[in-house]
């Protein structure tokens, strides 16, 4: 095994032939070299992740965690559709890992089954959530969570049918600096309702202290872009407003690009790749199964 090795995953012939967890994997690298030295930890595929926790590995890491004395930067779940679908994806309670690391940026992918209670931590800077859905428990550790230092919040909501199970009342949380009060990027993405939570954004008091403000990859049609338009004087502070992937028209569009661009904020407000059917019933985010 490469002593430089950055990201430990499974292939099909490890997992399904000889029966390897992810953890023995992990686990054959300590015995070889003692401690992994990289910054960067990525986790990928583990054993029929569509039908196994990752508890063994938390679990595992957790009890072995001085083996890892520079780690500052994990990712847990880089797993491509050809191996697992998001929503298919069993995840678990990852708050151990974040207690337990001196971590400044985590990135997950896959939200069934994902926790993070009683989530304490005094250096995480960045924390990404990428999922199909993002249950409501899920919205409410992170609320809870004890994360002084946080700047960068992103979150991919999803759809009720792969996990999403809240309403803008658990979102709203989010627009309130005193949950955040460092944060300069927010990310409430990737919704079916993303017109609600660009309107609770706009009332929430977090909006000033924002550097960035990403909506994309939601289902934010004209009545988010107008409510943006009227509420240029909010968000012309901004450094960046990303809306790519959206169901908006275009003339609106080039509106608000229009008015961003004089006060000098970057913008993303591209439609991308969504299918801008007019029945309001067939819009999507991005990210979904």
């Amino acid at each position: 095994m490469d002593k430089n090795i950055e990201k430990f995953y499974l292939d099909w012939e490890e997992s399904e032939e000889q029966g390897m967890s992810l953890t023995d994997k992990v686990k054959a690298y300590l015995d070889e070299y003692g401690t992994y030295e990289r910054e960067k930890l990525v986790i990928g595929m583990w054993e029929s992740a569509y039908d196994n926790t990752p508890d063994k590995l938390v679990k595992y890491l957790t009890e072995n965690k001085d083996k890892f004395p520079n780690l500052k930067e994990l990712y847990f779940g880089d797993i491509s559709w050809e191996e697992c679908e998001v929503s298919w994806i069993q995840n678990t309670d990852l708050a151990p890992l974040v207690n337990s690391f001196d971590l400044e940026t985590l990135t997950v992918k896959g939200g069934c089954g994902l926790r993070f209670k009683d989530m304490k931590s005094s250096s995480l800077k960045k924390l990404e959530i990428i999922s199909g859905g993002t249950g409501k428990s899920v919205l409410n550790d992170i609320v809870s969570a004890e994360l002084p230092l946080l700047e960068h919040l992103e979150i991919y909501m999803g759809v009720d049918n792969y996990g999403f199970d809240g309403s803008i009342q658990d979102i709203i949380p989010f627009t309130k600096k005193e949950n955040f009060p460092n944060l300069k990027y927010l990310g409430l993405k990737n919704s079916d309702i993303e017109d609600e939570i660009c309107e609770a954004v706009l009332a929430g008091d977090i909006l000033p202290q924002l550097e960035i403000l990403d909506l994309s990859y939601g289902t934010l049609g004209n009545k988010g872009v107008n409510m943006l338009l009227a509420n240029i004087d909010k968000i012309s502070h901004l450094k960046e407003l990303n809306i790519h992937y959206n169901y908006a028209a275009e003339d609106i569009l080039k509106q608000l690009q229009g008015e961003l661009e004089k006060a000098g904020v970057k913008s993303y407000c591209d439609q991308g790749e969504a299918d801008l059917d007019e029945d309001d019933d067939y819009r999507y985010p991005y990210i979904t199964e």
